[in-house]
């Protein structure tokens, strides 16, 4: 049996990566994953690194479950609808899946719809999935999220994996540990913790590769280091006391950067009763400036 997903990556291309390749580990199928692209002057540079990259996800999701596959950039002068559509019947492909991204009844108009052509032109059947960030379930976001998670006390790393057992976690119980997989791999986001490891340390190179960070602690649970974790540009700062609730958290911080923001108000007004509970009355106070500027930014 062979399978074609439509890939132009994004968070749509994601879903329907996944859903293919599970269809594919039940129905003992090949892979072929596309990236259509027209080609000639409408296509830039950057465009073309973005597809290399976006296969390159595909290609290691597909090998790391095991899954026999092809991936690669098709450039025919075709639209993508027509590429693909052209693709299925040169292969004979048995199944489609194809992502579907949001479109204002304007853009479809002028646009038009490279679903609808598939869905009307291909040979074969085709499955569609569509992303909607305001409904999709937190289970169908972190799926297959590769996660960094860098602890020195190895309960937590195994709690962790328990809780995210839906993504693809690498562990570090060492600042040295991590920086190596830093620097080998690509994540969606990291987890870390601040004592022990050199948190802050991990926080400046996570930021350099604009790796969405979650710092979390429980012997470095202080105002201080609260207002430390947001100023080195950490997406949130939870308490090992949330641990049970660590899948909102990864879920928020992901679905901000998402928006293009990091959405400091939503994780801290949701925590602000415990760190009032933890820090006690008026502990803001000792750094009123810094929260008033936080307040006036994020919403207090």
């Amino acid at each position: 049996m062979k399978l074609l997903v439509g890939y132009n990556g994004g968070e749509v291309g994601r879903l329907a990566l996944s859903l293919a390749r599970d269809f594919a580990k039940k129905n003992n199928a090949f892979v072929y994953i596309i990236t259509s692209m027209e080609g000639g002057s409408s296509e830039k540079q950057s465009d073309i690194i973005e597809a290399e990259k976006g296969l390159e996800f595909a290609a290691e999701l597909m090998k790391n479950s095991g899954v026999k596959y092809d991936a690669q950039q098709s450039v025919r002068g075709l639209s993508a609808g027509e590429d693909l559509v052209k693709f299925a019947e040169e292969n004979d492909i048995d199944h489609i899946f194809l992502g579907i991204k949001k479109k204002s009844r304007a853009q479809k108009a002028i646009l038009g719809s490279t679903a609808r052509y598939v869905i009307l032109k291909a040979p074969c059947p085709v499955t569609t999935v569509k992303f909607e960030l305001d409904n999709i379930k937190i289970e169908n976001l972190l799926k297959d999220r590769r996660i960094l998670v860098v602890d020195d006390e190895p309960d937590i790393l195994e709690t962790v994996e328990e809780l995210l057992d839906m993504c693809v976690l690498d562990t570090a119980a060492t600042f040295e540990e991590a920086k190596k997989l830093i620097n080998r791999n690509v994540y969606d986001v990291a987890i870390l913790d601040i004592m022990g490891v050199s948190g802050y340390d991990i926080l400046d190179l996570t930021r350099e590769k604009d790796i969405p960070s979650l710092m979390l602690t429980a012997h470095a649970l202080t105002p201080e280091n609260l207002r430390e974790s947001i100023q080195k540009g950490a997406d949130s700062y939870i308490p090992k006391d949330e641990l049970a609730n660590l899948d909102h958290h990864v879920a928020d911080a992901i679905k901000a950067r998402v928006e293009g923001k990091q959405g400091y108000g939503a994780w801290f007004n949701t925590l602000k009763p415990f760190f009032d509970k933890s820090f006690g009355k008026g502990w803001r106070d000792k750094d009123r400036s810094f929260w008033n500027s936080f307040d006036d930014k994020y919403g207090g």
